[in-house]
């Protein structure tokens, strides 16, 4: 039998996954449980399906809290990486030190069970959880979770009065929960993953407002951004090699002399290196000393061909985007073929 207080946190966790994903992507889960999916809506579904799950322990809160994490932790992301050492990453993921920090900062009981926030008033710290090994004694990473509410605004009406020359604009005002992560591995890997936004493509405020935000966990200063330069190249000088893995739908490139190219496939279902003429042109251009400076590709997963995940190379040299929710396993497979290619 839940308690009060499981019974809040199992409502509050559903309606969070209400926004972050879809009911089939529920569905699938439970199914995945052994537990009956089928639902004529989200009411549906907790009331008759979600909480007599819970209640006869078929479902574990633990499990609804999961699959929130991994539908609103990957993808539509705008992703910063750094490095520093190995061991220095080790020094910063001490569990001694992570635990005296949190309690200094008020954050101790984050380290247990995350709080469930919808849009505060200030970007907010929700979720700190180190990853260990499975016999828990190797620390492997670093997480902190913060939650913000962002507000964009559209033009809905415009009205030009001739009796009094006034010109009347009416905007909507649109609120929207934020997720955003900063992640160290245990290898001193550090990605700044930034919610995308919907109305502008840079990113400086938000990255520095995160790493404000995570700098006693994890201090900046200890780490160097990693340029992904010679990623954006290797795409192009080594094509051949990415066939079947990549798709590329636009690419720039420019050189010293201020000179720049821009390529794009007919639409996003095309690829652009298959075609002879743009594929001769990039090369041609590269080789007399020009330099990619961003790619619209997909990957291909290679488990399942029809599965692809849109990514941007461009932005800062550190910098690369998701530009749609993921699972983890896709997430992961994306970062480790961009590192990769470094």
């Amino acid at each position: 039998m839940l308690s009060k207080v499981e019974q809040k946190r199992a409502k509050s966790v559903f309606e969070l996954l209400q926004e972050a994903t879809t009911q089939q992507v529920v569905k699938d889960f439970l199914k995945e449980k052994g537990v009956h999916f089928s639902a004529a809506n989200w009411d549906d579904m907790f009331v008759s399906r979600v909480m007599p799950a819970l209640e006869s322990t078929k479902l574990a809160l633990t499990d609804l809290e999961s699959l929130l994490r991994d539908v609103e932790e990957h993808g539509r992301q705008h992703i910063f990486l750094f490095k520093c050492k190995p061991e220095d990453a080790a020094k910063i993921l001490s569990e001694k030190r992570v635990m005296q920090i949190a309690q200094t900062q008020g954050f101790s009981n984050l380290l247990s069970q995350p709080i469930y926030v919808h849009m505060p008033d200030e970007p907010e710290i929700v979720d700190i959880r180190l990853k260990t090994s499975p016999n828990g004694k190797v620390i492997l990473g670093l997480t902190v979770k913060i939650i913000e509410c962002r507000e964009s605004s559209k033009l809905v009406d415009d009205d030009f009065d001739q009796l009094t020359a006034r010109r009347t604009k009416v905007w909507e005002i649109t609120k929207k929960r934020a997720v955003s992560i900063a992640h160290l591995s245990n290898e001193g890997l550090l990605e700044i993953r930034v919610a995308s936004r919907d109305n502008s493509t840079k990113y400086h405020e938000q990255v520095s407002e995160l790493i404000r935000l995570t700098n006693k966990f994890i201090p900046i200063g200890s780490f160097e951004p990693i340029s992904l330069s010679k990623a954006k190249a290797t795409l192009h000088e080594k094509k051949p090699e990415f066939d079947g893995v990549v798709r590329y739908t636009s690419s720039t490139a420019t050189n010293d002399m201020g000179i720049s190219m821009n390529l794009s496939a007919a639409n996003m279902s095309n690829n652009l290196m298959e075609n002879d003429g743009s594929a001769g042109a990039m090369r041609e251009f590269l080789a007399k000393k020009g330099y990619v400076t961003g790619s619209n590709i997909w990957f291909i997963m290679p488990d399942d061909t029809t599965n692809e995940i849109h990514v941007i190379l461009n932005g800062e040299v550190n910098e690369f985007a998701v530009k749609a929710s993921c699972t983890p396993r896709d997430y992961s497979y994306v970062l480790g073929k961009i590192l990769s290619l470094n």
